[in-house]
């Protein structure tokens, strides 16, 4: 069939002989059309300049092949890369999580804000969370006040997608983005 890249669930990718549309459209590596030629034309193309066809899109009810005439390592090794940096642009921004009571003590919210600070001043999002479980339920506004205090103590550092801290089922949290 056709080469992989080192993820099995990538696309199959034909090169030269693997290449079955009796129509092929051959681009340069400057990205430049060489034109439509038939199958056998194509891959005399590829053998006279020591290149490969490369298999870019494939048009099935025209039977028509668009390939790449470049070096194949070469082609990997840029389709490597590119795969690679969008990886890295697409991790974006870490995130830490603080865990607090809503009946936390002043000295211990102090020291986690203070690492909070940090986090957001060198540029990590904070997500603070308090979880009430049973009984603790009924001090929902406690939690909500000890949030929103954190919040508003940190406002210098920080910018949020909401005013208002998220309820989730046992949980409420809020996520401050460094600035």
């Amino acid at each position: 069939m056709g080469k992989f890249v080192d993820n099995p669930k990538a696309k199959v990718i034909y090169v030269n002989d693997q290449i079955k549309a009796p129509k092929i459209i051959i681009i340069d590596d400057e990205k430049k059309n060489m034109g439509t030629f038939s199958r056998q034309r194509a891959l005399e193309i590829a053998d006279e300049a020591w290149l490969d066809l490369v298999q870019i899109a494939y048009n099935a009810e025209e039977m028509v092949s668009t390939v790449r005439l470049t070096d194949y390592g070469k082609y990997m090794y840029q389709k490597w890369k590119e795969e690679k940096e969008k990886k890295k642009q697409q991790k974006g921004k870490e995130t830490k999580e603080i865990k607090i009571s809503y009946a936390i003590g002043d000295n211990d919210l102090n020291l986690k804000m203070k690492k909070m600070e940090e986090f957001l001043k060198s540029g990590i999002n904070v997500k603070i969370s308090i979880r009430l479980k049973w009984r603790e339920r009924m001090y929902a506004d406690k939690a909500l006040e000890k949030i929103l205090f954190v919040k508003e103590s940190l406002s210098s550092f920080w910018r949020s997608q909401y005013d208002v801290p998220k309820k989730e089922a046992q949980w409420y949290s809020i996520i401050l983005f460094a600035k």
